[in-house]
């Protein structure tokens, strides 16, 4: 059996890959921490945007998980010693670290030494769960719950993954070769229950819907809200639709899918299963589909001005996502013709120029939305404004019941 100095002598400390990812780790977190001083309006909105979100994963990943990272060393460092051992020649790099222990008082230490720190991060990511309980702001109630997230995720998932086929970090590598096998046969059943656990309440929808009352408030509200419609006995192809629309916006797109399922066979063929089929494409970046059910929603004989201009536009995000330039400038110029203020239509427009190296006709497209007076946001706009679209194919539908009626009459 290989021992843990023998071990040690074989590891390259200063390895310049690691070094690199060090060295990158810190110009990054420099960049988030100069923007989260610098961008502290986002710390009070309510409704956090997809780049709200993805600038706390940022944080999470390239400030909290450093410290993270520096709080297992120090645990390792300070259960080696309490056990009379001692790690020589330790080094931390913000997302990674190497102290190896030695001289400890018996070899069945090595492995509840060597994860003090493993068991340390899992004890902070419980131990952040009560704050949830107090209903913090949505911003940091995400980056709690991200943290949470992500430690458990890291250290019961990822890690032991990668550690099964061999090319786990130093930790794993010395229990796999000095650690006595009965300790190693405790150490993965750990793993294997924990895993269970953290991935079912992960799944868990009633724990996910708890957490988007946190984190997305007004998405939560709206949501239960149109699911006590749903289980009220109230079925509609447009509640049906508006849940699907809510879930996706709530995270749960395992659950969006099964509505859009649900809306497939209660209704097949209706203009809400293309739009709601066209949505969840794009957001899965099926860009060919979701052209496609965008297409066909735009296609329906009541489909007039604003609503037929909205679906093709989003028609023509789609074929551009998929890299059919040609067929987005088309589309795009089909949907300023029933409606000459379609900021998305323009926007693709330009996109399309710019790619096909035409800089000047994307400057014109700019400077003709900024004389009608649009606004050059389009946020929560890409493919479309999904909440309009609803509220328009709502109308539609009601005018095509009365207009039903009425002719029977």
């Amino acid at each position: 059996m290989t021992s843990p100095s023998s071990w040690y002598g074989n590891q390259i400390m200063n390895n310049i890959y690691m070094w690199c990812v060090t060295a990158m780790t810190v110009l990054v977190a420099i960049n988030a921490l100069w923007r989260l001083l610098g961008e502290r309006e986002r710390l009070c909105k309510e409704n956090l945007s997809d780049k709200d979100r993805a600038f706390v994963w940022r944080i999470v990943l390239f400030l909290v998980f450093p410290l993270l990272t520096l709080l297992d060393l120090r645990t390792t460092i300070v259960a080696t010693e309490w056990f009379g051992g001692y790690c020589r020649n330790w080094s931390y790099g913000l997302m990674w670290y190497q102290a190896i222990p030695e001289g400890l008082s018996s070899a069945k230490l090595l492995i509840p030494v060597l994860f003090a720190g493993w068991i340390a991060q899992l004890l902070f990511a419980v131990c952040l769960l009560p704050a949830l309980l107090f209903r913090p702001h949505p911003f940091l109630s995400t980056l709690i719950g991200y943290t949470i997230v992500f430690v458990c995720g890291l250290n019961l998932i990822v890690e032991p993954i990668i550690a099964s086929v061999g090319l786990g970090g130093p930790r794993w590598q010395l229990a796999q070769i000095a650690g006595p096998p009965g300790e190693q046969l405790l150490l993965c059943l750990t793993i294997i229950a924990g895993a269970f656990v953290y991935l079912y309440l992960l799944e868990n929808q009633n724990i996910r819907l708890w957490f988007c009352g946190l984190s997305r408030p007004q998405v939560a509200t709206k949501l239960n809200g149109v699911l006590l419609e749903l289980t009220s006995g109230r079925y509609s192809a447009s509640l049906s639709c508006q849940a699907a629309l809510l879930y996706d916006k709530a995270g749960l797109g395992r659950h969006a899918s099964q509505e859009l399922k649900r809306l497939r066979c209660t209704k097949p063929g209706s203009i809400y299963s293309y739009f709601l089929e066209g949505v969840l494409a794009y957001k899965h970046r099926n860009y060919k589909s979701a052209r496609i059910a965008f297409l066909r929603s735009s296609e329906f004989p009541e489909v007039d001005g604003k609503l037929k201009a909205g679906l093709l536009a989003a028609g023509a995000c789609s074929a551009f996502a998929d890299g059919d330039a040609t067929s987005a400038l088309n589309l795009s110029e089909r949907a300023l013709e029933f409606d000459d203020d379609c900021l998305v239509a323009r926007m693709v427009k330009v996109d399309v120029f710019l790619k096909q190296g035409k800089k000047d006709e994307a400057g014109e497209e700019i400077l003709l939305a900024m004389r009608r007076g649009l606004e050059l946001d389009i946020e929560d706009k890409i493919p479309l404004d999904s909440d309009e679209a609803m509220v328009a194919i709502a109308t539609l539908e009601e005018n095509r019941v009365q207009e039903l009626v009425a002719s029977r009459n």
